[in-house]
């Protein structure tokens, strides 16, 4: 357990370095100012928006919020399951104490940890979708309790899980419904009136949103129509049928041999903690220990991997779950147990939750799903766990396989991502350089680069009159985080993201919801030198002329992890008076065919 807390330490001390420009930045436009944008698939800025004013707008505190709520979810949903999977007692009818896996519980959830496996802490849609499957899962897992008043319960929580996912992720919410459905038939604890209670919560969630959100369930269809028109304008060509896919995934030489590593031993340590001999037992506590060790010992820095990070890394859970299920096979205690219609169709039903996760994606669904391989390791669990809990047990010792082998994959994932996170130019802990951002006395660690830069385009700022709250337009195409940067709002879309065939369009059908005060009172930023920047003639349609209408105050230069990785990138200033840019736009914009 001491392992667990130092990964979790880890990760919460983590949350204090590094920032990535490109998606981070998307996600904070979104959480900071959600009410400036009328066209959303997601809802999740919304859901986030209150947590980010709770902690005072401080990024560190809501990264830190988000492992939390994820860690908590982990947490409870494995101490759900290994609680369900106990049997009662024969002479009091009654469940053992709950106190006895929370142990078990709390390790296990350290492997929720490897979503992070690109570094992206900031709350977004996924870390959303990633709680509400975990919540949901809670629920159908109480649902199947003999108790009316547990299974009434574990409907509502369906419900809830069901809400969120849908504000998270629609198609997601829509498939993650179908298996519940197939679950609950599947075990035969289907029930109208729980459907009833789960549908009815989830209703009622949806409709106070979607008040909350527009003011009216209209006015939401209309939002979610908008969204997907900018969907569609931005990635052209996608049928929806293209979501009902199953992608290839090919693992490197090292990716291949760190898989094995962890299936031999995984299938060991399981072997030699069910044998009847001590010394195989001892031998397995040994290793267990040995594992936790090495945890430790990279969490605290004093010990390096000679890992590199590369796609698929969160696939070592798979390993984990393939010796389980080989050594179910070989074991003939096991086979019987796991004839158990419970057992497999709870089993089924984690291995499914990935895909449920990905569903809809247009990253690979292999990568997307292996972020949320913690269901892979309760789907282990289980496994593990079904001869013991028929016999009314569930020894600790023989989920230390599993959870040791656990431990080295979560470490590993980290590792691997402190070390090369996503879209930086340094590794995490080397990034010391206490820079401000976004709001005032806020601040972040960054690399001296990336702290450079973010002080000389808030200086050009503030010298030219820049005010919070202004609207900046993002024509670079991959800065939206330095709209946070200056304190800015980017109208029409959080990222106006550019290099895709529909970008411009996507540009035109985001700003077709923006009033014309704000388009004329914008700030830009432009990288001339990118071959994927907007061209400033995009602005055209809106009765903007660059040359004419704005001043260039000052640019920067940096560098960055993707291409071009030299770059200079240059802020301009409105000049022309409000009336007279507004009254230009609108006249434009009625010339338009």
């Amino acid at each position: 357990m001491a392992a667990s807390v130092c990964l979790l330490v880890w990760v919460l001390l983590l949350c204090r370095h590094g920032i990535d420009f490109t998606d981070e930045g998307f996600y904070l436009n979104w959480i900071a100012a959600p009410q400036e944008y009328r066209a959303s698939i997601s809802q999740f800025g919304f859901v986030y928006h209150r947590l980010y004013r709770l902690v005072g707008q401080d990024i560190v505190l809501l990264r830190q919020a988000n492992v939390l709520i994820l860690f908590f979810c982990a947490f409870l949903l494995s101490l759900t399951t290994l609680h369900t999977l106990r049997a009662r007692r024969p002479e009091t009818g009654s469940s053992p104490p709950v106190r006895g896996v929370i142990a078990p519980a709390f390790v296990a959830a350290s492997g929720a940890l490897v979503f992070f496996d690109l570094w992206l802490p900031t709350p977004n849609y996924n870390s959303l979708a990633f709680t509400s499957l975990m919540i949901t899962s809670i629920g159908v897992l109480l649902s199947a309790r003999a108790s009316p008043r547990w299974s009434l319960g574990g409907w509502v929580v369906i419900g809830v899980g069901g809400a969120l996912a849908f504000l998270a992720k629609p198609p997601s919410a829509a498939l993650l419904g179908c298996l519940v459905l197939a679950y609950t038939i599947v075990i035969g604890r289907f029930s109208i009136r729980g459907l009833l209670a789960s549908g009815l919560t989830a209703v009622l969630i949806l409709v106070f949103a979607m008040l909350a959100l527009d003011g009216s369930p209209t006015a939401f269809v209309a939002r979610y129509t908008r969204g997907l028109e900018l969907g569609t304008a931005l990635v052209t060509g996608q049928p929806v049928e293209h979501m009902f896919r199953l992608d290839l995934f090919t693992l490197s030489q090292e990716q291949r041999e760190n898989f094995s590593r962890l299936l031999v031993l995984a299938f060991v340590m399981i072997v030699f903690t069910t044998s009847a001999s001590p010394a195989l037992r001892i031998a397995s506590a040994v290793i267990a220990a040995v594992a936790s060790a090495v945890t430790v010992c990279v969490s605290l820095g004093w010990i390096n991997l000679g890992i590199s990070y590369e796609p698929f890394q969160p696939l070592l859970f798979c390993a984990i779950l393939f010796a389980t299920a080989i050594a179910a096979l070989v074991f003939s205690p096991w086979r019987r147990a796991l004839l158990s219609r419970d057992v497999v169709a709870t089993t089924v039903f984690f291995v499914v939750l990935p895909y449920v996760y990905a569903f809809g994606t247009g990253n690979n669904y292999w990568q997307q799903g292996a972020r949320a391989g913690f269901f892979w390791l309760l789907a282990a669990v289980v496994l593990k766990s079904a001869p013991v809990a028929r016999e009314g047990t569930l020894a600790r010792r023989r989920l230390t396989p599993i959870l040791a082998a656990a431990l080295l994959a979560t470490t590993e994932v980290l590792y691997a991502t402190a070390q090369h996170p996503y879209r930086q130019i340094a590794r995490l802990r080397t990034q010391v350089t206490a820079t401000e951002f976004g709001s005032p006395d806020q601040k972040l660690l960054l690399s001296s680069e990336t702290a450079s830069y973010v002080r000389h385009l808030r200086t050009i700022a503030a010298e030219n009159g820049f005010v919070r709250g202004s609207p900046v337009i993002d024509l670079s195409g991959v800065s939206p985080g330095a709209v946070y940067v200056l304190g800015g709002t980017a109208p029409g879309a959080a990222w106006l993201a550019a290099g895709y065939p529909g970008s411009n369009n996507f540009l035109h059908t985001s700003f077709a919801q923006v009033d014309c005060a704000k388009l004329a009172a914008s700030w830009l930023l432009t990288e001339p030198g990118s071959p994927d920047s907007f061209s400033l003639d995009v602005l055209r349609p809106y009765g903007i002329d660059v040359s004419r209408d704005y001043k260039d105050i000052g640019g920067v230069q940096s560098v960055r992890a993707f291409s071009p990785v030299k770059f200079e990138q240059r802020l301009y200033k409105p000049v022309r008076g409000s009336k007279e840019a507004t009254e230009a736009c609108e006249q434009a914009r009625s010339a338009k065919p």
